[in-house]
């Protein structure tokens, strides 16, 4: 598979990077690079594999997918002083707009982001714990390594901030699951309009494609 890259040259550079702007499209690069991270890490682990590394990667994956998504959609509406008249910012500020996602980002991600996952808010567990009925067990673990230990009691705690009810009620898991295939496809859908965006501010700015040539197996 070829390397390939997109470039401009020093002078072009040198004045983009004394522009607002254009270090809000570098933020919203830093953006898509963390989901990126963070759903790569979900690919190796979405089914067939039920070991405790497993089990805390999905989780943990899901929870910071949901925090940096709440950080990325502040940055979107700050994006639209500069780049409003662009089509890919459009479909960015759709994603604002939709009812679902608008409900999601004022609740569990929020939620989430505020409190369990960037933030170690010992009121919110406590909180989280007094309204659902938890099973007594705090840790497992496998073998003689950390790398196979799960604290099961504090990211259940994480998902009770991220549904907003007492995981208890009646279709609780129903619900769940509703929302946690919501805020992934999300996820998704922002992080592909976000490329899209960024390609065509570069094209539009100056910046070309190159292919180098080189093949992914040669690099150093």
């Amino acid at each position: 598979m070829a390397l390939w890259h997109i470039d401009t040259d020093k002078a072009r550079f040198d004045k983009l990077k004394t522009q607002e702007s254009f270090w809000q499209l570098v933020a919203l690069a830093r953006a898509v690079n963390a989901l990126r991270f963070v759903h790569v890490a979900l690919m190796g682990h979405e089914t067939g594999e039920e070991t405790l590394k497993a089990t805390r990667t999905r989780f943990n994956s899901f929870f910071f997918n949901c925090a940096l998504l709440y950080e990325a959609l502040l940055l979107v509406e700050r994006l639209g002083r500069y780049y409003r008249d662009y089509s890919g910012f459009e479909k960015l500020h759709a994603i604002l707009k939709d009812p679902f996602a608008r409900d999601l980002r004022e609740s569990s991600l929020a939620s989430i982001r505020n409190h369990l996952a960037f933030h170690f808010d010992e009121s919110e567990i406590g909180a989280q714990m007094a309204k659902t009925d938890m099973p007594p067990r705090f840790v497992s673990g496998e073998g003689d390594t950390n790398i196979d230990v799960y604290y099961h009691l504090a990211d259940l705690c994480a998902v009770g901030a991220f549904a907003g009810f007492s995981l208890d009620e009646t279709n609780a898991i129903d619900q769940l699951g509703q929302r946690i295939a919501g805020a992934t496809d999300l996820a998704i859908r922002f992080t592909n309009a976000a490329e899209e965006f960024i390609v065509e501010v570069l094209s539009t700015e100056g910046w070309e494609a190159k292919d180098s040539g080189q093949n992914d197996d040669k690099r150093s």
